[in-house]
């Protein structure tokens, strides 16, 4: 009796040790499972990010170079109004001529990526060095876009100002062109033409800084993502 009861518990025991072997072997594979499918779409988001940020930096770079023409032009036409010889008549004559341009400060990003990780969870798939540089990268972005647009209003309020009071070019009747600009008072449209300037300069010069920073800020992140 006492040996059947002895057989019995040690078929009972290797029954119970296949069980939970059975289950220890599920459980690794479906943990494996999971890391599987986690690493792929990982790599499609990475993919994605390069992509994403390698047209950043192309279209951030050629929007800093159209910048910085337009910086020289103005240092140039800023010189030309702090030489102690230029009057407000000649400052008339240069708002004739070539008036108030507007402003290219507004950076579009491809954050279609980033949006879609943040709103999952699914940024939670990269190492925390990674996540930290993907979120001061939106932080720079926004900080940009911040400055920019407040900058633009201020600039756009004086042009708007300036435009209301100063014709730009008149296609096909340049003598009535000719007949406004005489009535302008010199001193007022000095003042004016030289604080929208101004303003136009520092929302360049601006848009330039923030942006060179977000541009180091996506080849920072770049660098991180593409394999050596």
């Amino acid at each position: 009796m006492e040996n059947k009861t002895s057989k019995y518990l040690t078929y009972a025991f290797g029954e119970i040790v296949l069980v939970v072997v059975g289950i220890l072997i599920a459980l690794q594979i479906n943990a494996w499972y999971d890391a599987s499918k986690k690493e792929k779409l990982k790599q499609v988001y990475t993919s994605n990010l390069i992509s994403d940020l390698t047209k950043d930096t192309i279209q951030l770079n050629a929007r800093v170079k159209l910048n910085e023409y337009q910086l020289r032009h103005l240092d140039s036409v800023l010189t030309f109004i702090q030489h102690p010889n230029t009057t407000a008549e000649d400052i008339k004559q240069l708002g004739k001529n070539d008036g108030l341009a507007g402003l290219r400060t507004i950076n579009t990003y491809n954050d279609n990526t980033f949006n879609i990780l943040k709103s999952t969870g699914n940024i939670a798939l990269f190492n925390d060095t990674i996540i930290q540089t993907i979120m001061e990268l939106n932080r720079l972005q926004f900080a940009a876009k911040g400055v920019a647009d407040g900058n633009r209003s201020s600039y756009f309020n004086l042009y708007g100002s300036y435009s209301k009071l100063y014709v730009s070019e008149i296609e096909g009747n340049r003598s009535l062109e000719d007949d406004l600009w005489v009535q302008v008072d010199a001193q007022k449209h000095a003042s004016l033409f030289i604080s929208a300037t101004r303003s136009r300069r520092h929302s360049i010069s601006r848009f330039i800084e923030l942006t060179n920073e977000v541009i180091a800020k996506t080849e920072e992140l770049l660098g991180m993502l593409i394999p050596n």
